[in-house]
């Protein structure tokens, strides 16, 4: 075990062992099942998503089309400084090197907190104060679901603790580190008199690493800098730049070369997988909308009185003079640089990308501003350091909650009979293909509807994929709809089936097909603002609510009428050549499109049938068949 000559700094690794320990004791716990499945369930939300963009990072290969007829195509768009560290620790560890990198995410997040509250606290208080904000999301939950206060949930406070930090790979982790690092960088920044050569070379890695990864946040940092060092500069901001400019041009130099391989990852990316990403073109007209959106929420009432808030609380801080007073100074710096970033964007940008991403990053701002402001503000008027009696009383108290907080997570997941017959089929399936002799995986191909069987396939090197998720691969557009066409009549599926499999669903809030969101990502995104080839050629209903939403919701997915016309004609007209029968067919009983599937019985023999999946061989495997 790792031990450090700082006592608090090994109190840091005690309590990351204790949180990280906890989540996955209690998965073994729960769940029987090979590390290569367990990650894939384990990760929080849709962080699973971004694993095969890990392989592609470790083997260098960007290009993979999953086909034996499709060569030569572009790149997927990878956010480089985001799975860097991920790709590392896969490439010497394997699975459980994605495992170990949640302990190093959960260990630097404590340690920067740590760093910057020991600026202000003592030691002990700093190493609580580090474990209650990472505590907060989770606290949050808790308080959300307590009954009693229903009443005082609100949308902002969902935003925050559903993206200031948990263990979702991409983002938050690293990319949310990249932000509190930075934050940290000018908090010690702040604390010097001038610029100091070994911090302007941090500063270039931080903003390069937050460039490839989440160029939302790198706006943000980049905004947050100029007014920081206005602010602390002032009138002699050119001198101080000019007297370092040896030290700012050799650290232009280090965040060009770190964001190098994002760039170029870029260039060659595939033009259809950029927009499968979300991005589409930004007319004159549409930087109006949105500008005319970001003015009007900057200007509405409640953001009004939060900002008014924020300065009532910066200025009762510096007139108490707080211990903590400028640290609230550069977290109000960067709250103001969340504000001027999305407008910046639409106005410099050809392209949109996710901008509720911007919002999102508003609010944590500013929600974290508020909490350091009462942690501060307490401590001021209580006057009085906590002993470390207390710090370890309260701090075993938030170990205990978070582990219950999983204890009640896992629990539910294992008696939701649904999702743990999953879980176990998951597993059963995978076991029969990777334990049996006569299948040699790296040869086979393999034809599924369902994501987590893709990752698992492309994490465990299946060479060839029948379909495949739409930003997992550098095909064409084109490619993809030949590819679902040609898998449907070789299901015995008709252009009925095909258009009924991609129709349009509202649910909970949004219209959104899950169906169309596995192969088409955002190609279809839908809202006041945007929609496919700007069109609103839909079923009326379907128009109305679209044209009601946010122009920034591009969560939300509605194909055209015309484009259903397009794809029932192509389904008529595309003849299938060189079509690779798969050697293993894996189909989810529970989806509507299961029912409707023909499986020849003369090429196909059934391995297993389970309450969840049913998986089909060819038969050319004979004696795997009979085994």
């Amino acid at each position: 075990m790792m031990v450090f000559k700082n006592k608090n700094i090994n109190k840091i690794l005690i309590l990351s062992i204790l949180l990280f320990s906890t989540k996955w004791i209690l998965s073994f716990y729960f769940f029987d099942e090979k590390l290569s499945v367990r990650i894939i369930f384990e990760n929080v939300g849709d962080g699973h998503y971004w694993y095969p963009y890990i392989k592609y990072l470790t083997s260098l290969n960007f290009y993979n089309s999953f086909d034996p007829n499709v060569n030569n195509l572009k790149g997927v768009p990878i956010p480089v400084g985001s799975l860097i560290f991920h790709a590392i620790f896969f490439k010497i560890f394997s699975s459980i090197g994605l495992v170990i990198i949640e302990f190093f995410a959960i260990f630097i997040f404590l340690l920067i907190f740590f760093k910057i509250f020991s600026k202000f606290f003592n030691e002990n208080e700093s190493v609580f104060l580090s474990l209650l904000i990472f505590m907060i999301p989770i606290l949050m939950k808790e308080i959300n679901n307590m009954e009693s206060l229903q009443n005082f949930n609100t949308i902002y406070l969902e935003t925050f603790f559903n993206n200031f930090f948990f263990l979702r790979t991409h983002r938050p982790v690293p990319s949310n580190l990249y932000l509190f690092s930075f934050i940290y960088l000018l908090v010690s920044m702040d604390c010097d008199q001038n610029l100091q050569k070994k911090k302007i070379i941090f500063l270039a890695i931080i903003l390069g690493l937050t460039f490839s990864s989440f160029y939302y946040f790198f706006l943000i940092e980049f905004f947050s800098l100029l007014i920081f060092l206005i602010y602390k500069f002032k009138t002699k901001i050119i001198e101080e730049l000019f007297n370092n400019y040896k030290n700012i041009l050799f650290s232009i130099l280090i965040f060009l070369i770190i964001i190098s391989p994002f760039v170029i990852n870029i260039i060659y990316t595939e033009n259809d997988s950029v927009m499968r990403a979300g991005l589409f073109k930004l007319s004159f007209e549409k930087k109006i909308v949105l500008a005319n959106y970001y003015f009007g929420k900057y200007f509405s009432l409640k953001f009004l009185l939060l900002l008014f808030l924020s300065v009532i609380c910066i200025y009762v801080s510096n007139k108490k003079n707080f211990a903590g007073t400028r640290l609230l100074n550069l977290l109000l710096i960067i709250f103001i640089g969340s504000i001027f970033s999305p407008i910046f964007f639409i106005i410099i940008s050809p392209n949109s990308g996710l901008l509720y991403h911007f919002n999102n990053a508003v609010v944590v701002c500013i929600i974290l501003f508020f909490i350091f402001f009462l942690i501060i503000s307490i401590k001021h008027y209580f006057k009085k350091d906590l002993k470390l009696p207390l710090i370890n009383i309260l701090s075993t108290l938030l170990i205990v909650i978070y582990f219950f907080n999983f204890y009640l997570e896992k629990n539910y997941e294992f008696n939701n009979q649904k999702y743990k017959k999953r879980r176990v089929e998951f597993e059963k399936i995978t076991e029969k293909i990777n334990n049996n002799k006569n299948i040699v995986i790296e040869n086979i191909s393999m034809l599924t509807f369902d994501n987590e069987l893709m990752i698992w396939a492309i994490l465990n090197d299946v060479k060839y994929l029948s379909l495949v998720k739409g930003m997992f691969t550098g095909k064409t557009n084109e490619m993809i709809e030949n590819d679902l066409i040609n898998n449907f009549k070789f299901l015995n599926l008709n252009d009925e089936d095909l258009l009924n499999f991609l129709k349009n669903e509202k649910r909970g809030w949004r219209y959104f097909n899950s169906n169309v969101g596995t192969f088409f990502d955002y190609r279809y995104s839908a809202n006041s603002l945007n929609t496919f080839k700007g069109s609103k050629n839909f079923e009326e209903d379907i128009k109305k609510f679209i044209l009601s939403t946010s122009p920034i919701l591009s969560q939300q997915i509605a194909i055209p009428k015309e484009e259903f016309d397009r794809l029932r004609a192509k389904f008529y007209s595309n003849q299938t050549i060189n079509f690779k029968k798969p050697e293993i067919i894996i189909l989810e009983k529970t989806k509507p499109i299961t029912e409707k599937i023909s499986i020849s019985e003369k090429d196909y023999c059934e391995l297993y049938n389970g309450d969840i999946y049913i998986l089909y061989l060819k038969n050319n495997l004979k004696k795997t068949c009979e085994s």
